[in-house]
C-alpha cells in the first residue's frame, strides 16, 4: 500500500506522521521505501509541514532495516537538531 501510486510494486509499507506547524494537527500517510524518501525530501522543504515519525510496519527483503525508525529532522520543542 502505497499513497504516492496505489499499484506500486515496491517492497514494504512505511508509515509517515507528519505535523502541521500551523494547526498542530497531524496526519498519517503511507508509502513503500522509495516514496517514503521522497515524500520525507518533500516535506523537508515545506515550511507547513514537520516529520514528526517514520517507521516500517511490514518486512521488506531487506531484513535489516525492518525495524527502526526514521529519526525526524525536528524535535517536538521545533528546535533543530
Amino acid at each position: 500500500m502505497c499513497n504516492r501510486f496505489e499499484s506500486c510494486s515496491n517492497d514494504g509499507t512505511y508509515q509517515l506522521v507528519l505535523e502541521n506547524r500551523n494547526t498542530g494537527m497531524e496526519v498519517v500517510e503511507y508509502y513503500c521505501k522509495a516514496h517514503l524518501v521522497l515524500r520525507v525530501w518533500e516535506v523537508e522543504r515545506d515550511d507547513a509541514l514537520d516529520v514528526r515519525d517514520a517507521r516500517s510496519l511490514c518486512a521488506t527483503s531487506e531484513g535489516d532495516d525492518t525495524a527502526s525508525p526514521v529519526e525526524p529532522s525536528i524535535d517536538s520543542t521545533g528546535a533543530g537538531e
